[in-house]
């Protein structure tokens, strides 16, 4: 099966977020609250791909209301936070979707 043919197969992206749909950096205030910047143009990719029938969803080791509320803007529908075991979550994914594996594009840029 050829590149083409794999991508065909693809129904949801499931990405990370911090470092993916952020610059990485991590700021807190005084007051310990967290800061992310995410950008527009990764967002409307989002949008077209969502348009386009299919499923975008979220999956990060770390737990943030500022996710929380992008995802909400964006209309991610599946948003786990806190995910120590992001193979586990996937695997609970598939299962609530009814998705195997190959159906599924993973974004990420670390080890967990």
């Amino acid at each position: 099966m050829d590149l083409e043919e794999k991508c065909k197969q693809i129904e949801l992206m499931l990405s990370d977020v911090d470092g993916v749909l952020t610059d990485g950096r991590m700021v807190f205030d005084s007051q310990g609250i967290e800061t992310k910047r995410f950008h527009v143009r990764d967002g409307l990719g989002i949008k077209l791909w969502q348009k386009s029938g299919h499923s975008f969803d979220l999956v990060s080791q770390r737990s943030s209301q500022v996710v929380k509320m992008r995802a909400g803007e964006l209309g991610v529908s599946i948003v786990r936070q806190g995910s120590e075991d992001k193979m586990a979550t996937l695997n609970e994914i598939l299962t609530e979707l009814n998705l195997t594996p190959e159906q599924v594009c993973y974004i990420g840029d670390d080890l967990p």
